[in-house]
């Protein structure tokens, strides 16, 4: 089971390289600084999106988004609703399922893993949207 087995250290590095570029992308717009709370759960974000654990990923983003929204108490007017709509019903699938269509499958686990690492990818830059709100004001 290759998803099972470490990543090769290109996939890691890529993994690695493409979320710290992002990062660094959104970081540099000096807004307010992320909570502790969020910058301590993006650590295991990192890695779980570098392992390529997708679903843990999803999950995670919503998790650091939810943290964010708590500590500033904000709803995130900067960013297109029917995005984090995306976000939490996507989690919700995953983490609730449905028996009759569940969130994610084992079949999904085998031959929809490009599909997933998108979802993933998205669910990433979400996250760092809404930890850096004002590049996202500047862009537009």
């Amino acid at each position: 089971m290759d998803q099972l087995d470490l990543p090769k250290d290109v996939i890691w590095s890529d993994r690695r390289f493409w979320f710290e570029d992002l990062e660094a992308e959104y970081s540099q717009s000096g807004a307010q600084a992320p909570s502790e709370q969020a910058c301590a759960l993006m650590i295991d974000l990192q890695a779980t999106f570098c392992v390529g654990a997708w679903a843990a990923t999803i999950i995670l983003c919503s998790s650091i988004i939810q943290a964010q929204i708590k500590e500033h108490g904000t709803q995130l007017s900067w960013i297109d609703p029917k995005e984090l709509s995306w976000m939490n019903k996507l989690r919700n699938r995953i983490v609730h399922g449905d028996k009759r269509k569940p969130g994610i499958t084992i079949q999904d686990q085998w031959t929809r893993r490009d599909d997933w690492e998108q979802r993933a990818r998205k669910a990433v830059e979400l996250t760092f949207k809404s930890l850096y709100p004002l590049l996202v004001e500047l862009e537009e």
